[in-house]
């Protein structure tokens, strides 16, 4: 069985990897981080993939040459040199929600249509990290204009990707998930002061891990939490 996880240099992306390279059977592990990695086991294939550059996603289709099993999207960017998350309108400025829009939504999709070719094999099955609050009937705050705009944009294309995908003769099973409030680099500076326990990367994964291998055709196409409970798009 070959992987692809997007995302791989976070907390969750590098956490879950690890759980693959330890899996029986596992041939290949593609890992995408946008910045150079050595690898850190003979089945793990790093590949340098900026998903706020159009022209780095698409190098990618010359950087997989197997059929891919499994597919894990695992990036996304809350906070960053474009800004912090918008508590008000006035706070709003057009490079970040842009930016927000390329690295959490552009980039995940066009990553899976560049390896469409790749990720027709039997027993396909794809996942990407979203977000509860990308949800828009269950948003109730407001706010983080950037996050969850580009958060609901992902979820829109995943349902279209599982739509289309269904047609496929291999019949993939394509989900979001929200994996819950994660000590990440893209969380910690959010999660100091929160009264509520907050879950390890390794605790996330463990969970992401059993979730993707006992995802089934019929739950194609929903937004899922880590215990397969759906939640509202």
């Amino acid at each position: 069985m070959n992987v692809m996880i997007v995302g791989a240099g976070g907390g969750i992306g590098r956490a879950l990897l690890e759980l693959y390279a330890r899996m029986p059977g596992i041939q290949r592990i593609y890992a995408t981080h946008h910045r150079p990695v050595s690898s850190c086991a003979s089945t793990v294939h790093w590949i340098q993939v900026d998903l706020g550059d159009p022209d780095s996603v698409a190098a990618l289709a010359q950087q997989v040459d197997q059929p891919i099993n499994r597919w894990i999207c695992c990036s996304g960017i809350l906070a960053g040199a474009h800004g912090q998350p918008e508590k008000t309108l006035r706070q709003l400025a057009a490079a970040k929600l842009q930016h927000d829009y390329q690295v959490n939504a552009v980039g995940p999709l066009s990553a899976f249509s560049v390896l469409a070719p790749r990720l027709r094999d039997t027993d396909m099955r794809a996942a990407f990290l979203s977000a509860q609050v990308g949800s828009i009937e269950d948003n109730r705050l407001g706010g983080w204009y950037g996050y969850r705009m580009s958060k609901a944009a992902l979820n829109m294309g995943i349902k279209c990707l599982a739509i289309e995908c269904s047609r496929w003769r291999s019949l993939p099973t394509i989900v979001a998930v929200h994996p819950g409030t994660t000590t990440t680099n893209l969380s910690r500076a959010f999660t100091k002061t929160r009264k509520e326990p907050v879950q390890s990367a390794a605790a996330c994964a463990a969970q992401l891990f059993e979730l993707v291998e006992s995802l089934v055709p019929e739950q194609s196409g929903r937004f899922l939490r880590l215990n397969g409970q759906s939640l509202p798009w």
